[in-house]
């Protein structure tokens, strides 16, 4: 398998786990980011990738990055919406014993 196809199958997998934010294990897509950087210095090294492959590769950093960001913006949603139902039943709390 080349680095090329290697780093297709990696980001495929990648983006397969990012549609589902919830069950995204922090440790595994480390390892698949570190995976990725590592693949892709080879890759950078050798200089002998196609045009066609290299802007494959764009468009997969690109879709990577924006899913990532989504991602990033739904856990920081839920986490703001978790902290303003505590700080509900906080002052819940507070009212009933008063």
């Amino acid at each position: 398998m080349t680095l090329v196809e290697q780093l297709e199958k990696l980001d495929e997998s990648v983006l397969a786990a990012l549609v589902n934010p919830d069950a995204l294990d922090e440790q595994w897509l480390s390892e698949q980011l570190q995976t990725r950087a590592h693949l892709l210095q080879q890759l950078i090294e050798q200089g002998s990738v196609s045009e066609h492959d290299s802007a494959a590769l764009i468009q997969r950093s690109r879709q990577l990055k924006a899913s990532a960001e989504a991602v990033k913006q739904q856990l920081g949603d839920k986490l703001k919406s978790m902290k303003k139902g505590r700080r509900s039943v906080q002052a819940y709390q507070t009212v009933k014993r008063n």
